[in-house]
């Protein structure tokens, strides 16, 4: 009886020829947007130019002489950016301020700044008519008559509360609206009016309510955008003559309203996130002047310039802008966004994933787009372009969902927390925080949880499929386990590795069948033994190791989210960092497009490479190794597929064992010429168990385990 010598496998390594485009080395330029960032305030001057006031722990002023292509910072202030203000007036100076830094002035489009003598802070700035300047404070309004350098300080209220916004009546009557707080010292809100210059103060209404902004258009209607705490909407007032009332007929139901205010004709404008409208008197109502969805975003600031051109500051997706012969907001904020995951459809068309919803670089325009219509601004952790089903995928942490070919409305197949997705001809699988998902009769039905043997219950961020149809699963803490058939029967891989011990985020399998695995704290592994053994590659010196592509031959490239991007030239064996030009080295994901240019996505933005990173020509892969593959179905009743290649004439035997190294049957014994060959076994007559498949080809011995399950 002939037993197993070993259940080691001996592997070598495939060779290719290629020709490679252009240099070995590969640069990176920056991606303008998408973006993120808390727009605080929006303002523009006589020439159009537009200015934004940000937080990010450090007050900082951004100037635009380009409609938001590009931004440069005129103003850093350390701040706790509490109700940021920004206002220009007539003669082209630039004011800004908060309750906590007080009141600064520009008189040069801010390129310097110095502070003025404005006691006390900044809530809302007004450069009202002529050189009047309108600020309110703490219980305050501040009124200079010579642009800031002289004030005089009037009480608006003795009690609590601020001014969170200005507006000047047609016969110079100011109003000022009140910020309406809850909590340890509760403080009512409303609009308050002064008749003298604001000298003195009279309530007028919307005591219960907080008033966000206001407008008085030029036959000297007053509008206030108002908030009780759960409804927020407008409301308008007519001087003498009634009391508020709701005024926001013709405005869409559900839109959410950022800012109401007058243009240069002193018409009302109400900017929203469903588009911008201008109030009609004879209407008695809204009618649009351009309409577009912007999906998800919360508007701070808002503003509508006298060429027509709109822009909406945003709470967490920085700006977006609006042109009045355009049909949607296009972003064209400052702070670039960390970018989750990377995809593309069939024509090109760039999707970017954040932890706030997708966005789509059209691929004529240029442009980005919120494309998160259906899908919200949940945490994008994966986009995949199904060829077969001509949709894309997008997995979330609020469900799986997909997007048409050709829809802009992402549809959800399950509303389960999802790290990664892949599919079968005959089934889908989703890796979630506790286990795998399958839907085994179509997308749309059917999705539960896959019953396992032999998978922990853990969190699954990656699966992969190999060429003979076996799912691995990377999990949290545990490694990767595989599976096969009927995915019933799961086993770990790699148990002389460590990898058993790690935290797997992505898995990749080349066109060789090598697999590669990236950790979140011990790096980057490879097997050629369908998992059975790993290796580490200690060339990728990043520990944290968030993606790999390996679907081509030229060139191989690994992101990691502490040294960047590497590179490989030679299948994976050793590897380069290519990090010229690549500003930030937390690369979250990587991206081959079409015509062969490379993007990375990382914490802070978007790269592409400068050139073409594929071969121009690609020779066929020539065999120089032996191997055999992974038996297909596994488990297996009773009979299964055994594959294996040859690389040279060989005397090849192929035989079966179980457990205890006794063979039960020899399925290969004679000389073969190189090729790739395939034989059935049957184990029909055998019991249920462990079995072991064993292949000898001159000085190459290999050996797969296989499990029936009668």
């Amino acid at each position: 009886m002939e037993r197993i010598g070993s259940f080691a496998a001996i592997i070598a390594i495939c060779g290719i020829c290629c020709t490679f485009a252009g240099a070995q080395t590969v640069s990176w330029s920056r991606i303008n947007g998408p973006y993120s960032g808390s727009i605080q305030s929006l303002t523009l001057d006589q020439a159009g130019n537009v200015y934004v006031a940000t937080f990010t722990g450090i007050e900082q002023i951004y100037r635009s002489t380009d409609r938001g292509e590009s931004w440069q910072r005129v103003l850093g202030l350390l701040s706790y950016g509490f109700d940021t203000a920004l206002a220009t007036d007539s003669a082209n100076n630039i004011y800004y301020g908060d309750m906590d830094v007080g009141l600064y002035k520009s008189t040069d489009r801010g390129t310097s700044w110095f502070k003025t003598s404005l006691p006390g802070g900044a809530s809302a700035i007004s450069a009202i008519s002529g050189s009047r300047l309108c600020v309110g404070g703490f219980q305050t309004v501040s009124i200079s008559n010579d642009a800031g350098k002289t004030w005089f300080v009037s009480q608006v209220r003795a009690d609590c509360g601020y001014v969170s916004s200005i507006a000047e009546g047609s016969l110079g009557d100011i109003y000022v609206g009140y910020y309406r707080s809850f909590g340890r010292f509760p403080c009512g809100g409303g609009v308050y009016i002064s008749s003298d210059g604001g000298k003195t103060w009279q309530l007028t209404g919307m005591a219960s309510d907080s008033i966000e902004s206001m407008a008085v258009d030029k036959s000297g209607k007053v509008f206030a955008l108002a908030s009780d705490g759960a409804f927020t909407s407008i409301y308008s007032l007519t001087p003498g003559n009634g009391s508020w009332k709701e005024d926001a007929a013709g405005i869409p139901l559900g839109a959410s309203i950022g800012v109401v205010q007058i243009d240069r004709s002193a018409e009302a404008i109400a900017m929203t996130d469903m588009g911008v409208y201008v109030y009609d008197d004879v209407l008695s109502g809204w009618k649009p002047v351009v309409k577009a969805t912007l999906s998800g975003a919360a508007i701070k600031a808002a503003l509508y310039d006298h060429n027509g051109i709109s822009y909406l500051g945003t709470e967490n997706d920085g700006i977006f802008f609006l042109d009045k012969s355009a049909s949607m907001w296009v972003q064209c904020g400052i702070y670039p966004a960390a970018i989750m995951s990377l995809g593309m459809d069939n024509d090109g068309n760039l999707y970017a994933g954040t932890d706030g919803g997708i966005f789509e670089k059209e691929h004529h325009s240029g442009h980005w787009l919120r494309t998160s219509d259906g899908l919200g601004k949940a945490t994008v952790y994966q986009i995949r372009w199904s060829v077969s089903n001509k949709i894309l995928y997008a997995a979330t942490a609020g469900g799986l969902f997909y997007l048409p070919d050709s829809g802009n409305f992402w549809i959800p197949l399950t509303k389960q927390w999802i790290y990664d997705f892949v599919e079968t001809p005959t089934a889908y699988y989703a890796g979630t925080p506790g286990g795998i998902f399958e839907a085994a009769n179509g997308l749309g039905a059917g999705w539960g949880p896959l019953s396992t043997v032999g998978l922990p219950l853990t969190s699954i961020y990656c699966l992969a499929l190999d060429s003979s149809g076996n799912l691995y699963a990377g999990t949290k803490h545990d490694g990767v386990f595989v599976s096969s058939g009927d995915r019933t029967f799961w086993w770990q891989v790699g148990i002389s590795s460590p990898i058993i011990f790690s935290s797997v985020k992505t898995l990749e399998v080349d066109y060789m069948g090598r697999m590669f695995a990236g950790t979140d704290s011990s790096g980057a592994y490879c097997s050629d033994d369908s998992g059975e053994t790993w290796k580490s590659i200690s060339s990728i010196s990043g520990k944290n190791v968030t993606s790999f592509l390996v679907d081509f031959p030229s060139r191989y490239f690994a992101g990691t989210f502490d040294r960047g991007v590497f590179m490989s030239t030679d299948h994976g064996l050793n590897w380069e960092p290519e990090n010229t030009g690549l500003a930030d080295s937390n690369v979250t994901a990587l991206l081959l497009d079409n015509l062969g240019y490379i993007y990375a996505g990382t914490d802070g933005g978007l790269f592409k490479s400068d050139r073409v990173v594929t071969a121009i020509r690609e020779n066929k892969p020539v065999a120089s190794s032996f191997r055999l593959f992974q038996n297909y179905p596994n488990p297996f009743n009773p009979t299964t597929a055994i594959s294996y290649q040859l690389s040279a004439v060989s005397n090849v035997t192929l035989k079966v064992y179980d457990v205890l190294g006794r063979e039960v049957a020899t399925l290969v014994n004679q000389i073969q010429r190189p090729g790739s060959y395939e034989v059935r076994f049957d184990g029909s007559k055998l019991a249920s168990g462990v079995y072991f498949c064993q292949i000898r080809a001159g000085d190459y011995v290999s050996v797969k385990k296989m499990v029936m399950c009668k």
